[in-house]
């Protein structure tokens, strides 16, 4: 049995089958593979480079904020990015044949500065971590790495010591928490009233490690 030809509606081309009424080669053309904002506004800090993406700051590169902000409507699909201009390879999901399309993107830079270098440039801490006594490098090292991983912080060397303002309470405590059981120091917190928010007293962590 001869199968029956069918028509392109757009080219008229005579063909076996049909994709949604296009031809393969017109239903390539019409489709895209992926679905790319016109605009693109991206939230940059300008002091340590992280991007915005929702309500948290990350340390992504552009390239990758871009494809982030891609949606993909075919199969195998690839994608590249060259300053403004999207290279894509892939297949339509109704179709066999791979094809290739190219797509600028209007990019819109908008500089600020993120919650964490905002804080960190106008002094601001949520604790203080006091070490005493025997404060060793391999103890300073420890406390880096644990409160650099989600805070800042900044040293200064006192009398007997070191005195540790960190951004984020929370991140203190773990990082606190971590000497104790490392070390089996003794550990002492206080707390000391720092300002009035919304009619809500807000206070500083005092953490006293003394380091024997």
């Amino acid at each position: 049995m001869v199968p029956s030809m069918k028509f392109c509606f757009v080219c008229g081309k005579k063909t076996e089958k049909l994709i949604e009424g296009y031809c393969e080669d017109c239903y390539n053309e019409k489709f895209n593979l992926v679905k790319i904002p016109k605009d693109l506004r991206i939230v940059m800090c300008s002091k340590c480079k992280k991007i915005k993406q929702g309500i948290n700051w990350k340390d992504i590169e552009i390239e990758d904020f871009l494809k982030n902000n891609i949606k993909t409507l075919g199969k195998d699909v690839k994608i590249e990015v060259k300053e403004n201009k999207i290279f894509v390879t892939g297949t339509l999901e109704k179709s066999k044949k791979s094809k290739e399309e190219v797509h600028e993107i209007n990019i819109k830079p908008i500089k600020t500065l993120c919650l964490r270098c905002s804080q960190k440039l106008g002094g601001y801490y949520e604790t203080v971590i006091q070490l005493r006594g025997n404060v060793t490098n391999n103890i300073l090292n420890l406390l880096d790495e644990k409160i650099n991983e989600k805070s800042f912080y900044r040293v200064e060397a006192v009398k007997g010591g070191f005195n540790l303002y960190v951004g984020n309470k929370s991140v203190a405590n773990d990082a606190t928490e971590l000497i104790k059981k490392k070390y089996k120091f003794k550990i002492s917190k206080s707390y000391k009233l720092f300002t009035k928010k919304e009619g809500r007293d807000v206070y500083r962590t005092m953490i006293s490690i003394y380091c024997d």
